[in-house]
């Protein structure tokens, strides 16, 4: 057995002899400090840069979940209304290249995850769990003890290319909730951190005192498929 699947095997032990705890939660995402260093030669475009990064790193995100269900929202809806146009593109483009540019929402039971695109659209596909590499490499988030995990995310760029990033998440297995920010879940425990790209999210507020279940809500509305989507921007464009 490889060392990576004897740690895996470890930590999902240790999870499932944690202590006992609500099967609910909430948890806050804010974005830290973006360090983005392909910048422009042109001292404007810097400023219009600088602009959208500041818009990023204000984004917040809640992740709400229970047992089966889950789903990861922008926090900062009624904040984008209160915004002028300028800064409504300013903002639109932060959520495009530096966070989340869909609502997520997962049912484990029923095994279908559907994206909320930011135009209202909701793609539905069947859920898959994400192939993690667990090393041994720990550091302590908050006061709990966190592993790192990799996973290599592969899709097609702009120019029809496939392209490949390294995602990285820092996972607690005392915390034994297999979810985290956007669609990163299936780790054995809840992810306190994770870096995708530029960006880095982190777990700013955890709140697990619920006494009962509550329900995750998920939207109403038709769904299309990955392909149908991706047909309906084009006929569009």
């Amino acid at each position: 057995m490889k060392k990576s699947k004897i740690i895996l095997f470890f930590l999902i032990i240790c999870c499932y002899f944690s202590y006992s705890q609500s099967n609910s939660g909430l948890v806050t995402y804010k974005i830290k400090s973006i360090d983005f260093f392909d910048k422009s030669k042109d001292a404007q475009m810097n400023i219009m840069l600088d602009k959208i990064i500041g818009f990023a790193k204000n984004q917040t995100f809640t992740l709400e979940f229970n047992k089966n269900r889950s789903r990861f929202i922008s926090s900062n809806t009624l904040e984008s209304e209160s915004l002028n146009d300028d800064d409504l593109m300013f903002n639109k483009i932060a959520t495009l290249r530096f966070t989340s540019d869909f609502n997520y929402y997962l049912d484990k039971e029923k095994e279908i995850e559907l994206f909320q695109q930011i135009d209202g659209v909701l793609i539905q596909k069947k859920y898959e769990y994400k192939k993690w590499i667990v090393s041994n490499e720990s550091k302590v988030i908050d006061k709990y003890l966190c592993y790192k995990a990799e996973y290599i995310k592969t899709f097609i760029g702009r120019d029809n290319k496939e392209k490949k990033i390294k995602v990285i998440a820092w996972f607690a297995p005392s915390l034994p909730y297999n979810y985290g920010p956007k669609d990163y879940n299936g780790l054995p425990g809840l992810v306190l951190e994770l870096q995708e790209k530029d960006t880095t999210y982190f777990a700013a507020i955890i709140n697990l005192s619920f006494k009962s279940e509550f329900n995750v809500e998920f939207p109403k509305g038709r769904t299309v498929t990955q392909e149908e989507y991706e047909k309906k921007v084009i006929s569009n464009n």
